[in-house]
């Protein structure tokens, strides 16, 4: 009976794929297997950033990165001294993909494009032989005397010594029972998050397609977002807004959706400033219509739809 020891990781996208090959990579004698329920993977980093592939973020303190992460910053703390951002940029670099950042601390491939990660990630898994199977949706999972027992729906079976769980979060707790029953670990009800802001009625959705920098706050908390926000025709979206949701997405659902925000749309100046910047106008260009002012970086439609405002 062969002594190989066999790791199996639900879950085919990328957390699972790299948990995989560098498993494989770092111990020759293990036999690795991604069980994965749909037919294909990898499917979300093909849509990630916008096809791009948004691979990480352009910051290298690791108490920094750490805020980002609302209700995990302690965990991913203990995790970024592991690994962290330059491990990240030299795990791809090393396998000839080379990663850029823009303004907003994005981190994409240089050949802006998701494909060009799913190839690494899937030569990865070739060069170390890492088996992949598809249409497994894990229906039973049982604790054994010596590893795991895996029961597909659709009947085929496996044992493992180690499991990885690696297949995402599911919208309703009792999507976690399988995994509940298994391990005995406990479960956060998951709530919604990264989502934007709808505004039904409201008359701002007439600007829909402006786009600006803004500094966002959920009032009545100490959530606050700074970044781009797109204003749709149901509200605000774009990076500011998601991230807020993200940030305050336990207090939105505890208020049943109901809140009230506060947009800094100049987050760059401050009101003293701004007040003499006005003044300065009216002394010296007093026949000019305030919507002409100089300075304002604003959207002109967003500026005169702010002034016309009540």
């Amino acid at each position: 009976m062969s002594s190989t020891r066999h790791l199996v990781v639900i879950g085919g996208g990328a957390a699972g794929f790299f948990c995989a090959v560098n498993a494989a990579r770092m111990d020759s004698q293990l036999r690795v297997t991604i069980v994965e329920k749909a037919s294909r993977v990898l499917q979300k980093v093909k849509v990630s950033g916008g096809g791009r592939c948004n691979v990480t973020h352009h910051c290298f303190s690791i108490p920094d990165m750490a805020r980002r992460y609302p209700r995990g910053e302690q965990f991913v703390k203990r995790a970024f001294r592991h690994f962290f951002v330059p491990d990240t940029i030299e795990w791809f670099a090393s396998r000839g993909v080379a990663v850029k950042h823009e303004a907003d601390g994005r981190m994409f491939p240089v050949s802006d494009s998701s494909q060009t990660i799913i190839d690494c990630l899937l030569q990865e898994a070739n060069r170390y032989g890492v088996e992949v199977l598809m249409n497994f949706s894990v229906a039973e999972l049982t604790k054994q005397a010596q590893g795991w027992h895996l029961q597909a729906a659709d009947g085929r079976q496996l044992q493992a010594d180690l499991l990885c769980v690696a297949c995402g979060g599911f919208p309703k707790l009792e999507q976690f029972d399988w995994l509940v029953k298994a391990t005995g670990h406990s479960i956060v009800a998951p709530v919604p998050s990264l989502f934007t802001f709808n505004l039904p009625g409201h008359a701002i959705t007439q600007l829909m397609g402006v786009a600006t920098p803004v500094r966002i706050k959920l009032v009545g908390t100490r959530w606050e977002a700074e970044g781009p926000c797109l204003i749709t025709h149901w509200g605000l979206s774009g990076p500011a807004v998601l991230r807020l949701s993200a940030f305050g997405a336990r207090h939105l659902a505890e208020a049943g959706y109901q809140y009230s925000v506060l947009v800094n749309w100049l987050p760059h100046e401050n009101e003293t400033g701004l007040r003499e910047q006005f003044v300065r106008h009216r002394q010296l260009k007093a026949t000019q219509k305030i919507g002409n002012t100089d300075g304002i970086t604003l959207p002109q439609r967003l500026w005169h739809f702010l002034l016309a405002m009540k």
